[in-house]
């Protein structure tokens, strides 16, 4: 039994460690010196605390040890004790600095749960970050990157993690196996047939620890599309696709670039959503059915049926059950 007990003790924290041992020396000498002394100190807890004060070199001079013996128990204690209570202190002041460059360096390990994980650290990255903090500031976000050497946003929530997605100590290390959604960014520092081969291999170690997580990941190229949706993509967020679309409607009507832009930027205020048909809207034509959700600061833009969408269709398109709206959120 107090093997087992004397194993449990070893695995626990040093810090714990030493406050159960702080705890024990505080105890003994207190119930020494009171059955030594009990005058001068009438009870257990008067002891107790005569040896906190005195440890702390506080040094109340409420309860002081009269006899010889009482003041060989002082010397004994003054020597162990006050050095115990520093040795801890010292500790826990380099434990807290250790933790904390830990997190800052990116080697600590997550402990959340339903958190997003961001691969791969670039403008597109931080941008993201930033806009999901501005929506949502409770939001936990793990950003995993190998050529970063600190943590380089300062936003609450955000944590880092340094080393190679593709490897299952740092996907462990951002607790994989408990977050909710990932999302593979394109590495900057690669072509663009590299970076995209490099997130499908991230994304099969990533499936390999968390098949049910939902997966984005960034594409640059038409060729790995459907590479990606093989290795189990839950969404693909084709780069390539939206930039030539944003620069075809800039090149057909000039000055689009900003009111794209702007549409797409996500706030607390305005923000697209979907959202499924409620029981109101089923069977009424498209035209009708934009015009009950703008009193409710709600523009439908859009009708998804099954895995296609129909972006500002006929005014006569009905909604069915089952359909999902596709709108801005006021």
């Amino acid at each position: 039994m107090f093997r087992g007990i004397f194993d449990r003790f070893q695995k626990l924290h040093m810090i714990f460690r030493l406050i159960a041992i702080i705890l024990a020396v505080f105890i003994a000498f207190g119930v020494v010196i009171h059955f030594i002394e009990p005058e001068a100190f009438p009870t257990i807890f008067d002891g107790i605390w005569w040896v906190i004060v005195t440890t702390s070199t506080v040094g109340y001079g409420d309860y002081v040890p009269e006899t010889i013996l009482g003041r060989t128990v002082a010397i004994i204690l003054i020597l162990l004790g006050v050095a115990f209570v520093t040795f801890y202190m010292v500790t826990l002041a380099s434990t807290v600095f250790e933790m904390f460059n830990a997190l800052k360096e990116g080697s600590a390990a997550y402990k959340g749960q339903e958190h997003l994980i961001i691969v791969g650290w670039n403008e597109r990255a931080k941008n993201t970050i930033h806009q999901l903090h501005t929506m949502n500031p409770q939001l936990h976000i793990v950003l995993i990157d190998g050529t970063l050497n600190e943590n380089p946003i300062t936003e609450k929530n955000v944590y880092f993690v340094r080393g190679n997605p593709t490897k299952d100590e740092t996907l462990k290390q951002a607790n994989i196996e408990k977050a909710g959604t990932v999302l593979i960014t394109a590495d900057q520092h690669k072509s663009e047939h590299e970076a995209d081969m490099q997130s499908i291999l991230t994304l099969l170690a990533i499936k390999g620890l968390n098949s049910s997580i939902y997966s984005l990941v960034e594409i640059m190229t038409q060729e790995q599309v459907n590479n990606a949706i093989r290795a189990g993509a839950d969404e693909l967020v084709e780069t390539f696709l939206l930039s030539s679309c944003v620069m075809v409607n800039c090149i057909k009507a000039h000055g689009l670039s900003k009111p794209i832009i702007s549409l797409l930027n996500l706030s607390k205020e305005r923000r697209i959503d979907i959202m499924a048909a409620t029981d109101e809207l089923i069977g009424l034509p498209f035209k009708k059915a934009v015009q009950l959700l703008v009193d409710h600061g709600l523009l439908l833009i859009g009708i998804k049926k099954g895995e296609e969408f129909f972006i500002h269709p006929s005014p006569n398109f009905e909604i069915s059950e089952n359909d999902h709206l596709l709108v801005i959120v006021h």
